[in-house]
């Protein structure tokens, strides 16, 4: 593994056990994130994003387990390691922001025990600087009257403050990889751009590299380097942010960016993308996108496409690019 690559994930699979077998809900995910990169993951809901990122921070939970492959975080393959030392991890070298903060901050402690806690737990400081941190960590945030703030409980926030204060408790500790899963979800535009604006700094400031799942197509193209396309438990796509937005490969990709409300152009209806994401239990066979792609052959109901690599550096799983000079990844 290169030794500028942070995050190296590997055949990732994830299933659900049932009373009816086992559910794939991640299926073979591979992609890499090198220090100070930001990696957008977008695809619908159910397509996957963010039992990935639950698999990398060791938390998916009973009858969820991880059946294959490996995740590689500064060297240390994650998979397998226990409870004990996922804890050091967690909070410190490895953070991620939850998708409804109200849910992720416990209501029966105040903003500052939370945070205090994350402080103490990481770093060799007393209480009262741990205080100290997470006031100042507040401020970095934006948030008003940050001691107020400190001492108060999480239903006494808004829903852009309840997110500001878990962004601030993920950076406390100056992670090496922040996981943000839709953390601009439900927020209004100002709170948004003010809370990208954050992740911006913090990759600047500390070389924090980011995975940022989203399916908001603005967001990509404001804060991603890189951009990996997910449908159904697998990649479908992988490329450069410059790329796939001007050079969209796969069907899927190409339906994403059809179906984005363009400020510049008057649409009556907007394109959408027939059909909706198959379930873990009735998967197709062949192509998942099959059922749902202008471009099916009878290939791709049958066969199961690889990833190919094209011209343009792209990583694409669809068999218009099987005739393509370029290798199968």
């Amino acid at each position: 593994m290169s030794e500028d690559v942070l995050l190296s994930v590997e055949n990732l699979q994830t299933h659900f056990f049932t009373e009816n077998g086992a559910v794939p809900s991640v299926n073979g995910v591979s992609f890499s994130i090198k220090h100070g990169e930001t990696v957008a993951i977008v695809g619908e809901s159910g397509c996957g994003k963010s039992v990935t990122s639950l698999s990398i921070m060791g938390l998916v939970s009973s009858p969820g387990k991880i059946v294959g492959g490996s995740v590689m975080f500064n060297g240390q393959d994650l998979i397998g390691i226990s409870d004990k030392q996922y804890r050091k991890l967690r909070g410190n070298d490895l953070s991620m922001i939850f998708q409804e903060p109200l849910t992720s901050l416990n209501p029966l402690f105040t903003i500052g025990n939370q945070l205090a806690e994350v402080i103490l737990l990481h770093q060799n400081v007393s209480k009262e600087q741990a205080k100290e941190k997470g006031i100042d960590m507040l401020k970095k945030v934006g948030i008003p009257r940050a001691e107020k703030v400190y001492r108060s409980f999480p239903h006494s926030l808004s829903g852009g403050m309840r997110q500001r204060v878990m962004i601030a408790i993920a950076l406390a500790c100056s992670p090496k990889l922040l996981i943000a899963d839709e953390p601009t979800t439900a927020l209004d535009v100002t709170i948004q751009a003010q809370i990208l604006g954050l992740m911006r700094d913090l990759v600047q400031e500390n070389d924090t590299a980011i995975m940022l799942i989203t399916h908001d197509l603005g967001v990509v193209a404001e804060m991603a380097d890189t951009v990996i396309v997910m449908y159904a438990g697998q990649v479908v796509e992988e490329a450069d942010v410059f790329t796939l937005f001007e050079k969209p490969a796969h069907p899927y990709t190409q339906g994403l960016l059809a179906s984005t409300p363009k400020i510049n152009e008057l649409e009556e209806t907007l394109t959408s993308i027939e059909g909706t994401v198959p379930t873990p239990e009735s998967m197709p066979t062949g192509c998942r996108f099959s059922p749902r792609c202008p471009h099916a052959m009878e290939r791709c109901i049958t066969e199961a496409p690889p990833l190919f690599s094209t011209e343009a550096d792209q990583h694409v799983r669809c068999w218009l690019f099987s005739k393509e000079e370029a290798a199968i990844v």
